[in-house]
């Protein structure tokens, strides 16, 4: 085997079409990207609770189905934003983020307790059975989703609350 120099063009040109490792500016970006997912899946999901008409049944079964089906962007937020302070350091934001997801759980089992008190009056109130194989599949929805955001703001909450106590104990 021969070993071959680059030509000077080669090296020249090679060195200029890959980019150092940035992992800093890399979670900055994502942080702004989180913070705008943040502000419009926490905007839609207020805006399903506005004007509230809690104790109507048919407000309340909507209202849950649409605020549960608009977490995938405020959850992606808050992880990008979770992801940003770990990767930055920021002792507060992990602790801001994390307590968030606690309240976000929270916030799911509150929403499933309203649904499920519902439950059984919607079933009984449709007769049309296309119908109710919708109302059938929009429960099971429903049901999903409580059980894995539940799951995962459990977890990220603990996972973010587990590296303050390991990051405070190193220092």
């Amino acid at each position: 085997m021969t070993h071959r120099e680059p030509l000077v063009g080669e090296a020249d040109k090679a060195s200029r079409s890959v980019l150092g490792p940035a992992p800093h500016v890399a979670w900055t970006l994502l942080g702004w990207v989180g913070l705008a997912l943040v502000l419009v899946g926490g905007t839609d999901i207020a805006l399903t609770w506005y004007p509230p008409n809690i104790g109507s049944p048919e407000w309340e079964f909507a209202t849950v189905t649409a605020s549960l089906n608009g977490l995938p962007s405020l959850t992606l937020g808050f992880a990008l934003l979770l992801g940003n302070t770990v990767a930055h350091g920021r002792r507060w934001g992990v602790l801001v983020v994390a307590s968030v997801f606690v309240l976000l759980a929270l916030y799911v089992l509150f929403a499933a307790f309203l649904y499920a008190t519902n439950v059984p009056m919607a079933l009984s109130s449709i007769q049309d059975p296309l119908i109710l194989t919708g109302l059938k599949k929009a429960i099971a929805k429903t049901s999903v989703q409580v059980v894995v955001y539940s799951l995962l703001f459990g977890f990220l909450s603990v996972q973010g609350f587990r590296h303050l106590k390991r990051d405070s104990r190193r220092g």
